[in-house]
């Protein structure tokens, strides 16, 4: 069974909503699974798809795509997590959202699709109706910790988008201001992403948004905190949405206290799992201050998120889950060829301008040109990037070079990234290629020079090493590091990872920090220990060279795996 989801662009609404849940249950072996964003799909995705997952589309591409694929008898899906038909007009995307052409293209794909998955139970009898099946799912706890460790002062925070300031301004701010009052330095408050007016005004601390969802999690973790704030402004569309942010809060053990409203009464039990609380200050303030107080009350909610996070929100579990609703009255069509999508993208792009010029009106030519002025700079990075990978490849060919799986470093006191730094450091007969698969949109891979000792390649991956380009770069480079990757990996060794292990004619290192033992790392709980244990074993068994950061943790692993002869290099 071959399943494609379609999605405009990649953001966590749509890893959480179904790539994380087919990913896993292709390295389950239950299924073969592609994603593909909406501009990028061809008639070779569609054709070789038995089922087509809409997630969130809304473009011209994909209400074609839509059309042309039940003409062929495949099984359609739509998923949505938030009305995106009744899109508030103050939030940025609203522009987007409230075009007509968009709406048309959402309500084609709808109609063309005969199975709805949505989280929010308000979505489900909203549009539910429309579909011949429908089905409510929940989003998984992917990043999650095992024990949550105690802070010096009780650390109360909010994580959120930029769009969420006015809502903590209308909310939350006399409440905070009279909490800040109250408990002075003995609390501390973080607020993550959006930034409300109050956050200068009191002086609290506010934290970058962190874009890509490991990397908030990552933060999140970080942060450690013990209660966390989730006010909901009583809108229609905000009444649409899913308890994520419980799910995410339970993940690291956190305590939230939450609006007593739809989406988080379906998903809060008062005084159980988190507190419920009606949008006024005194009902905040009240309850800020009880979970400050009330440490056994804290610590019980905290146990109970933990447990909830790990057994009802568990990927596997919900992984399990999503694959029966989208199999449900499965019926493989025979299989059949979709012909002239290219030509369709290309009249679409006709239309596109056409209806550009009656919505713009007198203001095209500026538009246009403006339009034409980011085509011109494109073309320009293109050139550029022709020129890094022919650069690249000559000194491939000319010098010692490792290709580096790691985050880069940077100079933040983070021991991770501090490591990563240390570890470069140390590499001077290297030239360093890092590798990151954050662009989610890039259609080919691209090369950039940071300077004369370092490069980095950026493409569209959904996995560690999904491209056969970057397979090319590691063979020709001949040394490979991984570096504390580890803990990113949920469970189990991402499948791509087994191929940079089998490929004879690399040499792989291997950077032992961020694993267990704990006493010779900064601890990450992101994994049970046995899950850890497990990866650590085979890096261990399949890398060339380990690298430790003492002779201690060399003689650990000599005696743990009885294996002498194995290539150790100490930095």
């Amino acid at each position: 069974m071959n399943v494609l989801v379609v999605s405009t662009t990649f953001i966590p609404s749509v890893l959480l909503c179904g790539h994380c849940q087919l990913e896993y249950l292709e390295k389950q072996g239950k299924l073969n699974y592609k994603f593909s964003i909406s501009h990028f799909i061809n008639s070779r995705n569609v054709d070789w798809a038995d089922i087509i997952v809409f997630l969130r589309s809304d473009s011209d591409i994909d209400a074609y795509v839509s059309k042309m694929a039940k003409k062929a008898g495949k099984k359609l899906i739509y998923v949505m997590d938030d009305d995106l038909l009744n899109v508030p007009s103050y939030l940025s995307s609203a522009p987007y959202y409230l075009l007509p052409s968009t709406q048309h293209n959402i309500r084609t794909i709808m109609s063309n699709c005969d199975t709805f998955l949505t989280p929010s139970p308000v979505l489900l009898e909203k549009y539910g109706k429309n579909f011949k099946y429908c089905f409510n799912i929940a989003e998984p706890s992917l990043n999650r910790i095992n024990k949550k460790e105690d802070n010096e002062k009780v650390k109360i925070g909010f994580a959120g988008s930029i769009d969420r300031a006015q809502d903590l301004n209308e909310i939350l701010e006399d409440a905070i201001t009279q909490i800040v009052d109250k408990y002075g330095d003995s609390i501390e408050i973080e607020i993550m992403g959006a930034k409300p007016d109050f956050v200068d005004k009191l002086g609290l601390k506010h934290l970058p948004y962190q874009d890509g969802y490991d990397a908030y999690t990552a933060y999140m973790a970080k942060c450690n905190w013990d209660i966390g704030l989730a006010p909901m402004p009583l809108t229609e569309f905000h009444r649409c949405k899913y308890f994520n942010k419980y799910v995410e809060y339970a993940s690291f053990g956190i305590a939230g206290i939450y609006t007593n409203c739809e989406p988080y009464i379906y998903g809060i039990r008062d005084r159980e799992n988190g507190l419920l609380v009606n949008n006024t200050t005194e009902e905040w303030v009240n309850a800020i201050s009880e979970l400050i107080e009330n440490e056994k009350l804290r610590k019980a909610i905290s146990a109970e998120c933990l447990k909830e996070a790990n057994e009802i929100y568990a990927l596997d579990i919900l992984a399990e889950d999503y694959f029966n609703k989208i199999t449900n009255d499965y019926v493989q069509a025979p299989k059949s060829q979709i012909g002239g999508l290219e030509f369709a993208k290309f009249i679409i792009f006709f239309k596109r301008v056409f209806r550009k010029v009656k919505e713009q009106g007198m203001n095209f030519p500026a538009w246009f040109m403006k339009k034409i002025g980011k085509k011109i700079d494109d073309k320009k990075e293109a050139n550029k990037d022709r020129t890094n990978k022919e650069k690249l490849k000559q000194i491939i060919s000319t010098q010692k070079t490792m290709f580096i799986i790691a985050p880069m470093f940077d100079d933040s006191d983070n021991r991770y990234n501090q490591r990563v730094k240390t570890v470069d450091e140390k590499l001077d007969d290297y030239f360093r290629i890092y590798f990151s698969g954050e662009d989610r949109i890039a259609e080919h891979l691209k090369v950039d020079f940071i300077d004369d000792r370092h490069a980095t390649i950026i493409c569209n991956s959904f996995d560690i090493l999904q491209s056969e380009e970057v397979l090319e770069i590691i063979r020709s480079c001949k040394n490979c590091l991984i570096h504390s990757v580890i803990r990113f990996m949920r469970d189990k060794i991402s499948n791509d990872m087994y191929r940079l292990f089998d490929l004879p004619e690399v040499k792989v290192y291997w950077d032992t920090h961020g694993m267990i033992p704990e006493e010779y790392h900064e601890a990450s709980n992101f994994h049970t220990e046995k899950i850890t244990a497990d990866i650590e074993k085979v890096f261990y068994e399949k890398a060339d060279v380990v690298i430790c950061e003492n002779e201690e943790l060399k003689k650990h692993f000599i005696e743990k795996y009885n294996d002498p002869k194995k290539e150790f290099l100490i930095i």
